[in-house]
């Protein structure tokens, strides 16, 4: 098993502060979330990270097809073995419900993929201060103002 990259151990460490559920898979760690989701982190060798946001054992677009296909086969299957009964119309609103626990899914991961990205890019933006690059007391550290424009006062013709 190859041992964790220090970036990584960091972020993990960063991660579990902030109360989420961080598990070691060798050179990669996962972040759980709820409804069977999570997110695969994997730190390149460039220093770049990249996401793989996953549905239970699947990655995130299989697993869309497979909901997908299975409320679709089941309900045609219904279909043409009842008939327009009530089984056909209660399997297809459980096939509604699956999708829409899938967009829930979607939505999970990509608050999360948003979260990581954030920390990923707030950490490499803080620069370890030294003394000789500490600000005075009323200046701005953090902020970058852009010189004001003067306010155009051309009229509009409408």
């Amino acid at each position: 098993m190859k041992s964790l990259d220090p970036e990584l151990a960091v972020l993990s460490n960063e991660l579990r502060r902030l109360d989420y559920v961080v598990v070691h898979h060798g050179d990669y760690i996962c972040v759980r979330l709820p409804l069977i989701s999570s997110v695969r982190i994997h730190h390149a060798p460039d220093g770049h990270f990249r996401f793989v946001p996953q549905v239970g054992p699947f990655d995130r677009s299989t697993g869309l097809f497979v909901t997908s296909g299975i409320s679709v086969g089941v309900v045609g299957a219904a279909a043409l073995t009842v008939g327009l009964a009530p089984l056909t119309f209660v399997l297809g609103f459980l096939g509604i419900v699956a999708m829409a626990h899938d967009a829930c899914r979607f939505a999970v991961t990509e608050g999360c993929l948003t979260r990581l990205q954030q920390l990923i890019y707030a950490r490499d933006a803080r620069a370890p201060l030294t003394s000789t690059h500490r600000p005075l007391l009323g200046e701005s550290a953090q902020y970058t103002f852009l010189d004001q424009r003067e306010a155009d006062t051309t009229a509009v013709n409408r």
